[in-house]
């Protein structure tokens, strides 16, 4: 029995991140990276999921991360802003669900004319009938730098990947500065530049994975 998401040994887009990163297709994850994962799932928990947050201890439950004061009131001025962001806000009135998680064994791929299939799982942050949205903290300060971001740490993968996992073709990446507290917003659809190339690139990392861990 697996009591918890991550204890559930179906593939994830952590787990493709991973092994990109053993096969050399990523640098190794950098303790500044390490960092910002950290504080990504510090702002995660504050917006979608507060009970994961221990105040008294200044840990997220379930996890390794601790955190500090400082952090955690940056978090919530983060939220904040977010809050009163018009498409954030839009999206909140079609009451999406937080943090569904996904299971969907034996999910078809294709790389260069070859089917194969690998059990998924996957936790989104918001699902709603139509779309998923996900949220990121960031350390850029414009939608340009932001956009360039989701393209460094593969964000196009992981939204693909999601919505193959819940059968819909659109999603939303809600990023907010942790300096400035600035929103920015992107979305991507099935066939456009992004899908594309975040197709492109799952479809290839899994048949590596298919190949050699499945």
């Amino acid at each position: 029995m697996f009591t918890t998401y991550f204890q559930h040994p179906f593939c994830s887009n952590s787990t493709l991140s991973a092994f990109a990163v053993e096969i050399g297709l990523k640098a190794p994850i950098s303790a500044d990276v390490q960092e910002a994962y950290r504080i990504g799932s510090l702002f995660d928990a504050v917006v979608t999921e507060p009970t994961l947050l221990d105040i008294i201890q200044m840990r997220i439950l379930g996890t390794d991360y601790s955190f500090t004061k400082a952090e955690y009131l940056n978090c919530q001025k983060m939220a904040k802003a977010l809050s009163a962001s018009p498409l954030y806000k839009a999206m909140l009135a079609c009451k999406p669900e937080f943090q569904k998680e996904l299971y969907v064994p034996d999910m078809l791929f294709e790389h260069e004319g070859c089917s194969f299939t690998l059990n998924m799982r996957g936790k989104l942050d918001y699902f709603m009938p139509g779309m998923i949205a996900d949220l990121k903290s960031t350390a850029t300060e414009s939608q340009r730098a932001f956009e360039a971001a989701c393209e460094q740490f593969e964000y196009w993968r992981q939204m693909v990947l999601y919505c193959k996992m819940a059968r819909l073709k659109k999603a939303t990446i809600f990023g907010v500065s942790k300096g400035k507290h600035r929103v920015f917003v992107v979305t991507i659809k099935e066939g456009d530049e992004r899908w594309n190339a975040g197709e492109a690139r799952l479809n290839e990392l899994a048949f590596k994975y298919f190949l050699l861990k499945a």
